[in-house]
């Protein structure tokens, strides 16, 4: 028992570090409340969702309804993101050959490493829950000591379900992915199917929840039908037995020890073949030849090589150019449908007129959404993790390896955005000269999002992580990112939408050319003075 506490203590200590920012003056009081106030920010729109539903259903007196549909959907979306975290928090750990050379039977190991993915599951489903049993307070038609008792059983044991369902997933994903020459592609390819079916169904939430009201009985019946725990924490709270309660407890307790007892089998023969090194190429040693590259070019392969491996890292950075290309192929396809809803949207009043004779701006518009919401320098540097004082060692520039780093992902963004332009300009037939000006702008604009990335992550650098996805979704670099390419986006769409029709689209993408040219320049400079010192001064 010693041991699986000493085991579950570390992995604790060296993973549940979110937003951990390191200085000489490391204030832990202001961490802590900057967590909370995201926390309790986020808690409080839920309660708001959970209003809303309630106060639709308490009418009819069926206020449990909302309790299945929540615990349901909750149960969805942590599958969904164990799914996601599966790989770098259960498979291909980097601290297998440490806990497997240690006297500790296999199955413990492995046990540690669920009840680590049960505590992040834990947290998240918190955030839900909670704001959702304190909104069903104010609309229940009576409370009990029952009602608490329920929901304190139903949070500690609804991740379990999930976690289970979606480790399963991971693993057969991992099993498969295994047998071929380039592992994460599978993960890499479910995780994108999972991404667009997220945005499909964010797209029509609003007519989503007007089906659900609509049917709300109808969902109800089905949902307690497929899905047992959404069923009985309704059960429960209308109508409390002690021995459901109890059954519920002792069914999920043997889901967990059955899993545990069967991944176990199969566990570490998928995690040897996720190490393992295989290729399909003939190499004659009597005609081999080596072949070098520029300082440039070995840098950005070195750069493309890491970003291709780390399947959080492709789907965090690339979800901006993944909603851009959706954009183009429904512009495209459904040009008018996707104008008119423009013109629908609240508070905001654009004239079909104004959009008609705005077409160039329309791209431009979406070429700044894309750029702001595309930020893959953000953890290029955390990622080096420690190997840094290697990097550093090479007879390298400091300025060299920095701008491989923006190079290799003007790589990634140019060619999407271009070809994206170019199938917008043949649709909205374009002039050569804002169609020249569009494409200056899709490189420059990439490049303020790329220079920012770095320039954060070399003042807040994450080296000590135990894996990518602690750099890439928990890091400061990568939060403070995100939110300067937000307040940026709402910036660029608000000085569009001011200016659309009031001057000639060209003058309008030229001194947009001239001005980003000016950002650029003054952010290259920083970087390649300012930036240096920081990049030197890096050690692990």
């Amino acid at each position: 028992m010693k041991k699986i506490y000493s085991l579950i203590r570390a992995c604790m200590t060296s993973d549940m570090r979110i937003f951990k920012i390191k200085t000489k003056n490391n204030k832990k009081k202001s961490n802590i409340m900057l967590l909370l106030f995201i926390s309790l920010g986020f808690m409080l729109a839920i309660w708001s969702y959970a209003n809303i539903l309630f106060e639709k259903m308490a009418p009819m007196h069926i206020q449990f309804i909302v309790l299945s549909l929540f615990v349901f959907m909750i149960s969805i979306m942590t599958m969904m993101e164990g799914i996601y975290k599966t790989g770098p928090l259960i498979f291909n750990c980097k601290d297998d050959q440490l806990l497997l050379s240690l006297p500790i039977k296999r199955r413990t190991v492995l046990f540690v490493r669920v009840f680590k993915f049960y505590v992040f599951e834990l947290l998240f489903n918190s955030l839900f829950m909670v704001p959702l049993m304190v909104a069903y307070m104010g609309w229940a038609d009576s409370i009990s000591w029952t009602y608490f008792l329920t929901s304190f059983v139903m949070i500690f044991f609804l991740p379990i379900i999930p976690i289970v369902i979606s480790c399963i997933i991971g693993f057969l994903i991992s099993s498969v992915s295994s047998k071929f020459k380039y592992k994460n592609m599978v993960q890499i390819a479910f995780s994108f199917v999972l991404l667009v079916t997220t945005l499909f169904l964010s797209y029509n939430s609003e007519g989503l929840f007007k089906y659900i009201v609509k049917h709300a009985k109808s969902i109800h019946d089905m949902i307690t039908k497929l899905y047992y725990p959404a069923g009985i924490y309704a059960t429960l709270v209308t109508d409390f037995n002690i021995k459901d309660l109890i059954v519920f407890i002792f069914v999920n307790i043997s889901i967990f020890v059955i899993f545990i007892f069967i991944l176990s089998k199969f566990y570490y023969r998928i995690n040897s073949r996720l190490k393992s090194v295989s290729t399909n190429k003939k190499v004659s040693i009597n005609k081999l030849v080596i072949k070098s590259n520029s300082k440039y070019i070995s840098l950005i392969k070195k750069e493309l090589n890491t970003f291709f491996k780390i399947p959080v890292f492709i789907i965090n950075a690339g979800f901006g150019l993944i909603l851009y290309i959706i954009a183009t192929i429904m512009i495209t396809i459904k040009y008018d449908s996707v104008m008119s809803s423009l013109t629908n949207i609240e508070g905001i009043n654009i004239p079909i007129a104004v959009i008609t004779n705005s077409k160039s701006l329309i791209i431009f518009a979406l070429v700044s959404a894309t750029a702001f919401m595309t930020s893959i320098t953000n953890s290029v540097i955390s990622l080096e993790g420690r190997n840094i004082n290697i990097l550093k060692s090479l007879p390298l520039k400091t300025k060299t390896i920095l701008m491989s780093k923006i190079y290799s992902s003007l790589v990634l963004t140019t060619p999407v955005l271009l070809i994206g332009n170019i199938i917008l300009f043949i649709k909205f037939k374009i002039s050569v000269i804002e169609m020249l000006l569009l494409l200056m702008l899709s490189i420059l604009i990439p490049l303020v999002s790329h220079f920012i990335g770095l320039i954060i992550n070399l003042k807040f650098p994450k080296l000590d992580a135990e894996n990518s996805t602690e750099v890439v979704k928990q890091s400061a670099s990568s939060f403070l990112s995100v939110m300067i390419g937000m307040v940026l986006l709402l910036v660029s769409m608000v000085i569009i939408y001011k200016i659309a029709g009031k001057f000639n689209n060209t003058l309008i993408l030229l001194i947009a050319t001239i001005i980003y040219i000016i950002i650029d320049t003054i952010l290259y400079m920083y970087l390649t003075k300012k930036s240096i010192i920081d990049f030197n001064n890096l050690s692990i």
